[in-house]
């Protein structure tokens, strides 16, 4: 019986790992397709090849920058501004990822430019966001689980420390651990979307119609820019209720934004 058992684990273990291998050769195949398919131009099959890994459950930095730079030699800058908006979150210190964005963001605005006379996209990250972009939200939680340890280890000190020079040092570091601890507290919390109404998304279509209600027979209140930050509010079925910038506020067709 004992030896039925250990054999029927050893070969649960082996199933187990053959199809662990086989998923990364599967991973493997998609990731290396995709790159041939994007050197040689093809960037409709790029894309799909590295869209593949995504809904595989991939969130690689190198694998949304690959999507996104897909997706910008397309001319799809609403959804390049998604994937790239995605590898910079995990990867803050990737200066080329920051310069794709950066430059898809810059095309979508010189075309309502040139269209309406102006570039008004707010794309941008908020500014409680942004001042920690240069962390991943990883690394933030990180941060900010240190500074509560060093908060709460000058404050015990001053319960144990008698002297006087010591106890100045302690009474100064702790009010200045607190507004460290606050800012990058708030900071995660902005991060996390804990201020904003819903999802942080893009708009990925030029000129969408922002709706009274989620049917195509609504009347439409306003046009959403493709490259702009939007609040996704709610969904009813193929819908979603946005909030844009300037307090636009509607029903748009729910593939015209992708949540980041």
């Amino acid at each position: 019986m004992l030896r039925w058992l250990v054999a029927l684990a050893a070969a649960l273990l082996l199933v187990a790992s053959s199809a662990s291998s086989a998923h990364a050769q599967s991973f493997d195949t998609l990731l290396r397709e995709g790159n041939e398919a994007f050197f040689r131009g093809d960037y409709v099959t790029a894309a799909a090849r590295y869209e593949a890994l995504g809904e595989a459950g991939v969130d690689d930095p190198d694998v949304h920058y690959n999507l996104g730079a897909s997706y910008a030699r397309q001319g799809l800058h609403g959804r390049a501004i998604v994937e790239l908006e995605r590898a910079v979150r995990l990867r803050p210190s990737d200066e080329g990822a920051r310069a794709a964005l950066d430059a898809s963001r810059a095309i979508v605005g010189r075309r309502h430019a040139e269209r309406e006379g102006e570039a008004v996209v707010e794309a941008g990250a908020p500014f409680g966001e942004a001042l920690f972009s240069f962390l991943s939200e990883d690394a933030l939680a990180g941060v900010v689980l240190a500074l509560e340890l060093a908060l709460s280890a000058v404050l015990l000190a001053l319960f144990f420390v008698k002297h006087e020079r010591a106890r100045i040092g302690l009474g100064v570091a702790a009010p200045l651990f607190l507004v460290l601890l606050a800012a990058t507290g708030l900071g995660l919390l902005s991060r996390r979307g804990a201020f904003a109404a819903g999802p942080t998304a893009i708009v990925v279509r030029d000129d969408a119609a922002l709706r009274e209600g989620p049917r195509e027979e609504a009347s439409v209140r306003a046009r959403a820019l493709e490259g702009e930050r939007a609040e996704v509010l709610s969904r009813d079925g193929a819908w979603a209720r946005v909030r844009l910038g300037g307090g636009r506020e509607g029903w748009v067709v729910a593939e015209d934004v992708v949540e980041l």
